[in-house]
C-alpha cells in the first residue's frame, strides 16, 4: 500500500505523482535533518485550478495532499475564488450562498492556515476574517523563526470571478506586506 508522509494509507486515486513527491520530500527533510537544516512547505497561491483533482471537489484532494505533505501555509491566490459557494454552482444562485463557501471549506479543512493579508472585506477596511484565513503566520523549522506573510496581486478582483470578489479590495502589496512584516518582528 502507498502511504503520506504519517504513515496513511493514500485511496488508490493519490497514488501516482503525491506518493512520488511525498518521498522525494521525505528524502529532502531526512537529508536536511542530517546536515542540521530544515525544509519549510509553502504554497504561493492558485492551488486550486488547473487539475482534474482539484476542479472534481472544489480543491478537498489538494489540501489532502497539503495535510499530508506537512505544508506550513499557503497564499490564497486569484483562483482560490473561483470555486465560488460550495457546491455545483460558480457563484450565487440562491439567497444565503456565501460566495467563497468553498474556499472557505477548504480554508477549514487545512492542518496549515491559508493567508490573505491584502484581501480587504470592504464592510470592515480590514483583512478577511474568515475560519482558519489570516494576514500571516510565524513558524519555525529548526530553531529558525520565519515569518510568512500571504498576498494576492493587486490584480485579484480582475482576474477572479468578480461576483465571488466583489465585496473585497485587494490592497497594494508593498504596504500591506511592510506592515505585517512588522507586526510580525
Amino acid at each position: 500500500a502507498t502511504t503520506d508522509l504519517h504513515g496513511a494509507v493514500l485511496p488508490r486515486g493519490e497514488r501516482g505523482g503525491l506518493a512520488l513527491f511525498g518521498g522525494y520530500l521525505r528524502n529532502v527533510r531526512a537529508a536536511r535533518t542530517r546536515d542540521g537544516g530544515g525544509v519549510l512547505l509553502v504554497d504561493s497561491g492558485d492551488m486550486f485550478q488547473g487539475t482534474l483533482e482539484s476542479n472534481l471537489n472544489e480543491g478537498a484532494a489538494v489540501v489532502r495532499a497539503y495535510n499530508g505533505l506537512g505544508y506550513a501555509a499557503a497564499a490564497v491566490g486569484n483562483h482560490e475564488y473561483d470555486f465560488g459557494p460550495a457546491g455545483p454552482d460558480e457563484t450565487v444562485r440562491k439567497p444565503g450562498e456565501d460566495p467563497r463557501g468553498a474556499l472557505k471549506a477548504r480554508a477549514a479543512q487545512a492542518r496549515f492556515p491559508f493567508l490573505a493579508a491584502n484581501a480587504i472585506d470592504n464592510a470592515t477596511g480590514k483583512p478577511v476574517a474568515w475560519p482558519n484565513v489570516k494576514p500571516s503566520t510565524m513558524v519555525t523549522v529548526r530553531g529558525v523563526r520565519i515569518g510568512l506573510v500571504g498576498v494576492s496581486t493587486a490584480d485579484t478582483a480582475a482576474q477572479a470571478i468578480r461576483a465571488n470578489v466583489a465585496d473585497l479590495t485587494f490592497a497594494p502589496l508593498a504596504s500591506v506586506i511592510t506592515s505585517e512584516a512588522m507586526s510580525l518582528r
